[in-house]
């Protein structure tokens, strides 16, 4: 690459096509906007990288991603590895590895930085309890792709992948602290964003990816915990039903069996027992085929005591 700058590579493919600023911003963003990219003083939203690549009819992404993310092999290694902890589960080993890799230059902007803010902050949570440092870190990761972010203006923007996951963990810390209008704003708007811009994306390079897929339904299912717990049961079976027939729609499995058994939980509540059963049996099955013992075992030991009515002849 000979541009030092994403902002130097748009310049010459803006007038590759014979554009003025002016031409480029239209309907978009602001003409400023566009010469401050270009300068390198500024850098753009993924909402507004993805409306450029529509005007340009070519994937800005990628390019982007070359100035945005610090793409050597230590930043691989260490990104990979981030990952790998957080897939596990396994919080002291992350906090090991973020511990390891911050130090290193690679680490100290873009997206690079923001796998840095999001291991911190999921550390911070689940094993410290500490929720205020949590969100901390999760404002300072998003404020790395979204310098004017707020929890006011989710909506008005686009995330990328760590983006979405930060704004995840940003709405489990507000919950967590008994914030609960904000926890319920950030999920709501991320779901709204997520099917605006990725979900129901009329542009074919924008479909979502299995990321996206796994996350929104993550998204249904916590925001349908949330309001079940609170007594909005109706809202709650609106998110639950919504994000099983989203998982069915797409075949992605991975939340449906936790969305099928909040199901049943809903309909015992407002004490539907037969149909209660009926999908208790299919979350039972569910876990079974996903290996996930350890909750078969928890709900064989206590389902009857939680649950009595599905197990009585009639209802």
């Amino acid at each position: 690459m000979n541009y030092e700058h994403f902002g130097e590579f748009l310049r010459e493919l803006r007038l590759s096509r014979n554009m003025t600023r002016e031409q480029l911003a239209q309907d978009i963003c602001t003409p400023k906007q566009i010469y401050r990219i270009e300068k390198g003083v500024y850098e753009p939203s993924l909402y507004l990288i993805n409306q450029l690549s529509i005007k340009f009819n070519m994937d800005l992404n990628e390019y982007f991603k070359m100035y945005f993310t610090n793409i050597t092999i230590l930043g691989l290694e260490g990104i990979k590895s981030i990952n790998a902890a957080i897939e596990k589960g396994n919080m002291q080993l992350l906090r090991t590895i973020i511990d390891k890799y911050e130090k290193f230059e690679d680490f100290k902007k873009g997206e690079n930085l923001q796998h840095i803010y999001y291991g911190k902050a999921l550390c911070s949570a689940l094993l410290d309890s500490d929720y205020k440092s949590s969100l901390d870190y999760c404002y300072k990761g998003i404020w790395i792709e979204y310098s004017e972010f707020n929890i006011d203006n989710i909506s008005k923007n686009m995330y990328s992948n760590v983006g979405i996951s930060l704004l995840h963990c940003m709405a489990q810390n507000y919950l967590a602290m008994n914030q609960n209008i904000k926890g319920m704003i950030v999920l709501t708007e991320l779901i709204g964003t997520l099917e605006t811009y990725v979900i129901n994306s009329p542009y074919t390079l924008f479909q979502a990816s299995q990321f996206s897929q796994k996350v929104y339904q993550l998204l249904l299912y916590n925001t349908g915990v949330h309001l079940f717990n609170h007594g909005e049961i109706e809202e709650a079976l609106n998110y639950v039903e919504k994000g099983i027939a989203f998982s069915l729609k797409v075949y992605n499995l991975r939340h449906l069996p936790d969305l099928i058994f909040m199901k049943f939980k809903i309909l015992y509540c407002v004490h539907k027992y037969e149909e209660a059963k009926e999908y208790y049996n299919r979350a039972f099955y569910l876990y079974k085929i996903a290996n996930e013992e350890s909750i078969l075992a928890e709900l064989e030991a206590t389902a009857k005591t939680d649950y009595p009515e599905i197990f009585k002849e009639k209802y």
